[in-house]
């Protein structure tokens, strides 16, 4: 039973591990085959334009974590989850006047830590799933649900950027496995001739992706609705001309 909710609690965590998301694109249409296209789309290499400059994000320094909460009257035989990113890679071009900038981000969907002592205790998780439990729900994540082999990649982008000082707001675009998910995403950023920091926090609830929240036992154990994402990116400064790591 442990085992089971500790699988559903993270099929929302991808956002569109388990079905295909609203987004604004024609209904029936699916994101390109891995292999169909080169990431980033963006050659971030260019010489970027005057008031514009590029950044390659530092991984080491950079943390994307999703958070899950149990709830319902038995909520205290279920756990808490933090599903952590690791492996992150992307590229941000940023535009002064704020139309021109983009940013691409992906990660291979096999590298997620799910409840790594280190992300369980970011955000003061309370309860400790097994080693048992938590590695049949990575492997289950991986081949049933992200289809890791045919998915091996998540891609993040964000356009339509507008801004007031460092608070800024972008269209953002998720692509998981085979689906797309698209909406407008609030953020800070902090940038210098060296360095770029991106950080914030949204709430988004499975409801809005389409999706219903599990629940067992008549309702009486289930998983909280609203999903926490929690991201701290930071960047540096592109100085050379040649190609990005990890473009293809």
């Amino acid at each position: 039973m442990r085992a089971a909710l500790l699988w559903v609690w993270l099929l929302p965590l991808v956002f569109c591990g388990c079905q295909p998301q609203p987004s604004d694109r024609a209904a029936g249409e699916s994101a390109a085959a891995p292999s169909a296209h080169t990431w980033p789309a963006h050659d971030y290499t260019q010489p970027p334009a005057a008031g514009q400059r590029a950044y390659r994000l530092d991984s080491a320094g950079s943390l994307l974590d999703i958070v899950v909460r149990r709830d319902g009257p038995l909520a205290r035989f279920g756990h808490d989850h933090a599903v952590s990113v690791q492996g992150l890679e992307g590229y941000l071009l940023l535009d002064a006047g704020g139309a021109g900038s983009i940013a691409d981000l992906r990660f291979r969907v096999a590298d997620l830590a799910v409840d790594s002592a280190a992300g369980r205790a970011r955000y003061g998780l309370d309860t400790e799933p097994d080693a048992e439990d938590v590695e049949g729900t990575r492997s289950n994540l991986m081949e049933h649900v992200l289809n890791a082999d045919q998915w091996p990649f998540a891609e993040i982008r964000l356009e339509d950027f507008s801004h007031r000082q460092d608070h800024y707001s972008a269209v953002l675009e998720i692509s998981i496995n085979g689906a797309r998910y698209s909406g407008p995403q609030p953020f800070r950023l902090q940038a210098s001739d060296a360095e770029v920091v991106v950080e914030g926090s949204l709430v988004l609830r499975q409801t809005d992706l389409g999706l219903v929240p599990f629940s067992a036992l008549g309702g009486g154990l289930r998983v909280a609705d609203p999903l926490e994402i929690h991201f701290r990116l930071a960047g540096t400064r592109l100085a050379d001309q040649g190609s990005p790591t990890g473009m293809r």
